[in-house]
């Protein structure tokens, strides 16, 4: 409940602190006197948005204070503005968010006005009171859909969907295969390869030089060879040239070791090709095979460790995945079964609510305004209320097209074919263009809403005002724009007041006597 507003220099109000009571309370005044000023400021505390009115005295702060009873006990909210226009919001006592303030509010208090309806700007609100009309709970959709994001999770934790699991599992199952099939020896494999390459094409690369070199020291060949000269020489020395011949035996034995060294190189060399072909095949390979798994031979090896692991806990992880696809299976199922019960119990409810909300538009003085109650999504969640003023129209977002009478008396007729659990509710311009008959059903209606809730109504019509327990007066000083003042009315001193709204002269005699009959609830007067 509502218990105060305090308000220090607000638009036209110098200081204001007005208390509240339980019940229907009535803000009265004559137009311009300030009434809406004190609807601005609670709009300001329940953390809408700063509209820049202008003050009296711009040098001083300006401050809207509302204090609150709740379950949990006193609750105060605060919005103050700096002479330099710098706006700060407060939560009991201490700096907050405007957003703080107006998630905070939303239990304690609904503003229904010509320009803000916190009921209509609350994401789902529309949604909520469907639901606490129809008595429905969301619970276990919520419940389900919570589950099924949790099991989606884990297995995009396990490689997401079962084809993409295979896929990736057969990638890796590939790339290790691919390397263990030409299995590197090291991380220095092509460089050692290169160089037994470099080596085997200079070897083929000197053949024919290496030939020639054989054939001039064999024995064998045609043309005299270096073996045969020595070997000449050798005999031609007499023995008793003993150190000569030694040398000359020395040198035959050295030129045979390098003949025979000769030979056996180009019998290597005859290979050779076919070797050297091999190992520029597997040189190439070995560098593709870096290409594509890293940067160095040494990623490449590093790369086989890691898929070892990885393809060990992919084929451990499957057998999880498979139980979840199980379970995402089954979820899917009961999810969509929950969906489309809580589908058809929301449409159901709508077409209550639309019922119940076109019964108190017709008392309420709108009998040609359209409403309807829109229902969407899988389980009904997207909430839409629609209006049209008239038949000539076709239904539109309600905030969107009413005016703002239209919009505090369908908020009303909400309110009563589905209370709200906020414990205060305040209706601006509800009244707007009502008269007659339907003042009195206006009146009733506000009357019976304030039999469970703390309602606060801006007023014109001296009907409304009638019926209220609680009357607070908005003043001007003068009309040159003075300051407003705020005065609680009690017993006899409401009658001048309802006596002004009905003739616009407090002192008329006749207009006192009618509004003394009505604070009396002489139904004659009505």
């Amino acid at each position: 409940m509502l218990e105060t507003l305090r308000v220090r220099n607000y638009g036209a109000v110098d200081e204001a602190v007005i208390e509240f009571a339980p019940g229907l309370t009535v803000l009265t005044g004559e137009t311009g006197a300030g009434k809406t000023l004190l609807v601005e400021a609670l709009h300001l505390v329940l953390g809408g948005a700063d509209r820049g009115l202008p003050v009296r005295r711009p040098e001083l702060p300006s401050l809207a204070e509302a204090v609150f009873s709740a379950d949990v006990g006193e609750v105060v909210l605060a919005r103050e503005r700096s002479a330099q226009g710098r706006l700060r919001a407060m939560l009991d006592g201490a700096t907050a968010s405007a957003q703080a303030l107006a998630t905070r509010a939303g239990e304690l208090c609904e503003l229904h006005g010509q320009h803000e309806h916190q009921v209509l700007r609350r994401p789902g609100a529309a949604r909520v009171l469907l639901d606490r009309t129809g008595g429905l709970d969301d619970t276990t959709v919520q419940r389900l859909r919570a589950e099924r994001r949790e099991v989606l999770a884990l297995r995009e934790r396990l490689g997401g969907e079962t084809e993409g699991r295979a896929r990736r599992l057969e990638i890796a199952i590939h790339d290790r295969d691919e390397i263990d099939d030409l299995a590197p020896v090291g991380p220095d494999e092509i460089e050692a390869l290169q160089h037994d390459a470099s080596a085997l094409a200079e070897l083929v690369e000197a053949r024919d030089a290496l030939l020639a070199a054989a054939r001039a020291l064999d024995a064998d060949g045609d043309e005299p060879s270096a073996t045969q000269l020595v070997a000449s020489a050798l005999s031609a020395i007499p023995r008793s040239l003993e150190s000569a011949r030694e040398s000359l035996t020395e040198l035959l034995e050295q030129v045979r070791e390098v003949r025979n060294e000769l030979v056996a190189s180009l019998q290597r060399v005859e290979d050779e090709p076919e070797r050297l072909a091999l190992l520029d095949s597997r040189i190439g390979r070995l560098r593709d095979l870096v290409r594509k798994h890293g940067d160095t031979l040494g990623d490449v090896l590093d790369r086989r460790a890691v898929l070892g692991g990885e393809i060990e806990r992919m084929e451990a992880d499957e057998a999880s995945a498979v139980e979840l696809e199980g379970r995402l299976g089954t979820l899917e199922v009961t999810l969509r079964a929950e969906e489309d019960s809580l589908l058809d119990a929301r449409r159901r409810a709508a077409a209550a609510l639309t019922a119940r909300v076109k019964d108190r538009l017709e008392a309420l003085a709108l009998a040609h305004a359209r409403f309807e109650v829109r229902v969407e999504g899988p389980a009904g969640e997207q909430v839409l209320f629609l209006f049209a003023g008239s038949g000539a129209f076709e239904p539109a977002p309600l905030a969107d097209v009413a005016s703002g009478g239209e919009l505090s008396r369908v908020m009303l007729a909400l309110t009563l074919a589905s209370p709200s659990r906020a414990s205060c509710l305040v209706f601006d311009e509800v009244d707007a263009g009502v008269g007659g008959a339907t003042a009195r059903t206006l009146a009733q209606c506000l009357s019976e809403l304030a039999t469970d809730h703390q309602v606060i109504v801006v007023t014109h019509l001296a009907t409304v005002a009638a019926a209220a327990l609680h009357q607070i007066v908005v003043t001007r000083s003068d009309a040159r724009g003075g300051p407003a003042s705020v005065h609680q009315l009690d017993g006899a001193d409401r009658v001048p007041e309802i006596a002004r709204m009905l003739a616009g002269d407090p002192h008329d005699p006749v207009a006192i006597a009618h509004a003394s009959g009505l604070l009396a609830g002489d139904s004659a007067f009505e």
